[in-house]
């Protein structure tokens, strides 16, 4: 065999305040790691923030040395962005339903890229790191569980010359109208800058006002653009996502559930029961990532979902992504300072970067 899909962690309970830690001991070159991630759900209340967010923190460490760190929802927007696929899982929002969620860590530009991929050898002592907090999303989310799968080369041999690194640089909240400066590293190559910004009922674009990057004190200005020109533009390629979810109706009255869509959300719903019941079922809203729902009775219900920027995020491509000496070199450059102009306030903004990182 060429290749093997490994189990690294068979499912394992999760607790509030839990970090799983597994060594990435192998010998053989990682082309990615399945992460599957869940989440059960408990009774009462809204589903405000996603489900993902009860991974708080996701990284690959090698000792003090970090080469890989986000949490739940930037992972997923990544991973989206990176692979073109969503959703991988279940998504649920019922009573003691456990949502499946399971998200990827590439390291090389698509699975089996025998250029670009993790190997540990090439490290002292590489470990994943997942933190799970139940109070930061879902609903009254008292566990969780996670495993953990790696598709490694096996016997064919290969000498991947780097990785993808990435890794969560800075984390703010707006203030209508200000700028708000970041100093970015110039270490190694960049294949994507992404940034993130959600709030409930309030679209990403509404978040940012404006994005600029550039060097070398405005010498070279590489984007100034609005998020939804970017977005539409340059950003396009995997931003347009669609899911379904299984959501409990409230009789009579409106229930609101987190998402990944967080733009231009548009949903439609119906009865997910096994006979005809008269019930009527509206959806509405959508924007920042929250979908409301009303149901005439208590019953469980079936949304399909679409739309635009998982997580409130947009994906800024250096070049064709397959090429790699098409991404942004930095070697030679004094700075590079990005600016952000924030639209409305009281939004989480987040900035993290993928770089090429070189053996």
């Amino acid at each position: 065999m060429k290749h093997r899909f490994t189990e690294l962690l068979g499912l394992k309970t999760l607790a509030d305040g839990d970090i799983t830690t597994i060594d990435l001991d192998m010998s053989d070159p990682i082309s990615e790691l399945i992460l599957d991630l869940r989440v059960t759900l408990g009774a009462g209340g809204d589903t405000t923030e996603h489900n993902i967010k009860c991974f708080s923190k996701i990284e690959i460490v090698d000792g003090s040395d970090v080469l890989f760190s986000l949490d739940g929802a930037e992972l997923q927007a990544l991973d989206i962005y990176h692979s073109g696929i969503h959703p991988r899982g279940g998504w649920l929002h019922g009573l003691q339903m456990e949502s499946d969620m399971q998200v990827a860590i590439s390291f090389g530009r698509y699975l089996w890229d025998e250029v670009i991929a993790l190997n540990p050898v090439n490290f002292s002592n590489p470990q994943l790191k997942v933190t799970f907090d139940a109070g930061a999303g879902g609903r009254n989310t008292a566990s969780g569980r996670i495993s953990v799968l790696a598709a490694l080369f096996d016997e064919k041999v290969i000498s991947p010359t780097g990785f993808f690194m990435t890794k969560e640089i800075k984390r703010w909240t707006t203030v209508a109208n200000a700028h708000v400066y970041t100093d970015l590293p110039l270490d190694f190559p960049y294949r994507k800058l992404l940034l993130q910004s959600r709030l409930a009922e309030y679209p990403p674009h509404w978040c940012f006002a404006n994005i600029k990057l550039a060097s070398d004190q405005d010498k070279k200005v590489i984007v100034n653009g609005e998020f939804r020109d970017l977005m539409f533009g340059l950003c396009r390629e995997n931003a347009y996502i669609r899911e379904t979810y299984i959501a409990p109706g409230r009789a009579g009255a409106l229930g609101k559930y987190s998402i990944t869509p967080t733009m231009d959300v548009m949903s439609i719903a119906n009865q997910w029961i096994d006979s005809q019941q008269g019930c009527d079922i509206s959806t509405y809203g959508g924007e920042g990532g929250e979908l409301q729902l009303w149901s005439e009775n208590a019953l469980n219900v079936v949304c399909h979902v679409e739309g635009w920027a998982p997580h409130g995020t947009i994906a800024l491509p250096f070049g064709r992504q397959d090429v790699i000496e098409d991404w942004e070199n930095l070697s030679g450059i004094g700075n590079l300072k990005l600016d952000i102009t924030d639209g409305i306030a009281d939004s989480t903004t987040k900035v993290f970067i993928q770089q090429y990182r070189s053996y």
